[in-house]
């Protein structure tokens, strides 16, 4: 069968390929009749334009990149950074843009990868997250040495870039105070030993409400270890063998907090009446366990949305690429059984 070209469109409406052309691409100026007939003539034809010309001819690939220098391990089984590519492919779609997820493993392979995907007209901006507190530097300045247009996801304080997150003080501050509220005293905060703003922020948030709370716990109740369910286990076990008591966990990751449940279940411990549980982010099956846990919501799919939104402003407005915006989203708790 034979494909439709936009030549057999324009002879069956009766106009100039130059006019179809126009109507596929919505530029310049024509009549409402004149549009009905080429959509009636493509309808009928099937045609389908041919994304890859009107890309060459408009210097735009339509398509933008969604990528993470860490473990895959450490994204691919997390619900925060799923439910933002979700948000930002809903933004995507709305504005008939594709997106490509890019994954690397180092800051260096990441920063080649994108300055070459950009050169070769692949993407036509980036968004960037969970970049380590010493990488920023390489990558964001890299980026705009080469006026590549890029938006972050996470806070960017002492860089000249547009970007959006959490406040993760706040955050954390608002979950420590929730659990304090509840009656909660010997707090324990389980998170991730990375090297980022996020994990630094969220720890100071905490330890300024228990501050602010008049209790005096030590350092030892904030536990570094990595989020795999046996992991978070043998952390909590070396919290008891070093005597440290608690009555509450607050864990940086959603995943974790399964496993502080299934520790507590099999050490005899209710919950929440012995240990109260809450962790950050959101995520599907968190309702689904009993007790059911309790979290503080990020809204990561709206992070995803308005982080394309702001991609796209500077895409089309390139004059903006150095202008220092930030955007703050906010975010609830969410109170299940386990506190």
């Amino acid at each position: 069968m034979k494909i439709a070209t936009i030549k057999d469109v324009a002879r069956v409406a009766g106009v100039s390929p130059a006019t179809v052309s126009r109507v596929v691409t919505n530029k310049g100026n024509t009549t409402e009749e004149i549009k009905k007939r080429v959509l009636e003539a493509m309808e009928e034809l099937k045609y389908v334009p041919n994304i890859n010309a009107q890309s060459l001819s408009s210097n735009r690939s339509r398509t933008i990149c969604f990528s993470i220098a860490r473990n895959p391990k450490e994204i691919l089984g997390n619900s925060f950074f799923s439910d933002v590519l979700c948000g930002i492919s809903d933004a995507a779609k709305l504005q008939d843009y594709n997106l490509q997820f890019a994954l690397f493993h180092t800051i260096e392979e990441q920063m080649e990868k994108c300055v070459k995907l950009y050169r070769q007209k692949q993407v036509d901006g980036f968004i960037f997250t969970s970049i380590r507190s010493s990488d920023k530097d390489i990558l964001l300045k890299g980026l705009k040495a080469k006026r590549i247009p890029f938006v972050m996801i996470g806070s960017s304080l002492s860089h000249n870039a547009l970007s959006i997150h959490n406040d993760n003080v706040r955050d954390s501050y608002i979950s420590t105070k929730y659990m304090l509220d509840k009656g909660y005293r010997r707090i324990l905060f389980l998170t991730p030993s990375l090297k980022q703003d996020v994990i630094y922020d969220r720890i100071h948030g905490y330890q300024r409400a228990i501050e602010e709370s008049g209790l005096n716990l030590s350092s030892e109740y904030i536990v570094y270890c990595g989020d795999e369910e046996d992991e978070v286990i043998h952390a909590l076990e070396q919290v008891e063998k070093e005597g440290i008591s608690f009555d509450s966990i607050i864990t940086m990751e959603s995943i974790m907090s399964l496993s502080a449940l299934k520790y507590c279940q099999a050490k005899g411990k209710r919950v929440p009446e012995d240990v109260g549980i809450l962790c950050f982010n959101n995520a599907p099956y968190l309702d689904k366990v009993s007790p059911s846990i309790s979290c503080i919501d990020l809204n990561p799919i709206l992070l995803g949305n308005e982080a394309f939104k702001l991609l796209l402003d500077l895409i089309e407005q390139p004059s903006n690429s150095f202008v220092n915006k930030s955007i703050t989203l906010p975010s609830q708790i969410i109170e299940r059984q386990s506190t």
